[in-house]
């Protein structure tokens, strides 16, 4: 065996045991109880089942579109664009769920894998760096948006049943939630038990070596970005279920929103560690902080502040300084 071959054996030797275990994650979830706790001791409707239920369609939205941006970040890039995406893919969605009914959906999914695999060829085949590929495409993606619509436009009444399959239940529990978990499991499967999810981390934990040992870092990519454009057309499904309409700037708040659930979870800026359960503990502890200091009547204001002092701290516990020499 070559020394570089070695080299690669001890880096995946390396990143299986990050795989099985980010210490990072502990954190999160150490987090997450004292939050719990600390809001419940404040105001005991906190809770009850009514605001429990409130926080899980938060969460169901931010697992979905942090799960996408949660692959992207992994290989060591960020996607910008979907806030845009949301946006362009709730108002397609209402537009046509009338006329193309049940298949509006998948539609609407594959246009969202379509922009998020032109994320991925701009940044390796045209070799522009990620943060301004995406917040490039993501711009134009609204702009689409506002072009076939400029204002809002609500769900045809005749449509409105086949909104069930996310506003429906099934076995008590909101369809959003269970199709948040549903798509969870998917890409949790396809991390641990595919090359696919593997090589996205081989590549975010030392792409020298991936490329040494013969990983398609092209395609990698590629695929990344596709999957985050899929969780952003999810998200915009969703939202466009819940609220019975779409329009231009609903993503807009989720361009933050989907980083900080993947930061909160533990997933490392650095790449190369993290994953699907860190994201749904971020999905959690998001929807958790954001419900908390509202329900005990923390001031606006004075939230923001919170939350983001909470970002720079988990990010602060995951960073790896091993990879960065210089921080810039």
């Amino acid at each position: 065996m070559t020394v570089q071959a070695e080299e690669f054996e001890g880096a995946k030797r390396t990143l299986a045991g990050r795989l099985k275990e980010t210490p990072s994650i502990y954190f999160s979830i150490a987090v997450l109880v004292f939050f719990v706790l600390l809001f419940y001791w404040h105001e005991p409707a906190f809770l009850e089942s009514y605001n429990l239920g409130i926080i899980g369609l938060s969460a169901a939205i931010l697992l979905t579109v942090g799960i996408g941006q949660c692959w992207t970040i992994v290989t060591g890039g960020i996607d910008l664009s979907v806030g845009g995406l949301i946006s362009l893919v709730s108002v397609i969605f209402v537009l046509t769920v009338g006329t193309l009914g049940l298949w509006a959906y998948p539609f609407c999914l594959l246009i969202g894998a379509c922009c998020g695999y032109i994320n991925g060829l701009l940044l390796t085949r045209i070799k522009i760096p990620s943060f301004i590929a995406t917040l490039g495409t993501g711009g134009i993606f609204v702009s689409v948006a506002y072009l076939i619509t400029p204002k809002a436009v609500s769900v045809p009444g005749g449509s409105i049943k086949l909104l069930n399959v996310v506003n429906g239940s099934t076995f008590g529990q909101k369809n959003a939630i269970l199709l948040s978990l549903l798509f969870f499991l998917v890409f949790f499967v396809i991390q641990y038990f595919t090359p696919i999810g593997r090589n996205i981390f081989y590549v975010g934990s030392n792409i020298k070596m991936s490329w040494l040992s013969g990983v398609n870092i092209v395609s990698t990519k590629n695929v990344a970005f596709t999957f985050s454009g899929i969780g952003a057309a999810a998200a915009g499904l969703i939202l466009a279920s819940r609220q019975f309409s779409g329009y231009p700037t609903i993503g807009a708040p989720y361009i933050l929103s989907s980083i900080a659930t993947v930061v909160l979870g533990g997933t490392a800026m650095t790449g190369g560690a993290g994953g699907m359960l860190n994201t749904l503990i971020g999905a959690v502890l998001m929807s958790v902080l954001q419900n908390g200091m509202t329900v005990t009547g923390v001031d606006v204001y004075l939230q923001q502040s919170l939350l983001g002092t909470m970002i720079i701290l988990c990010v602060w516990v995951s960073f790896d300084r091993n990879k960065v020499e210089i921080v810039k």
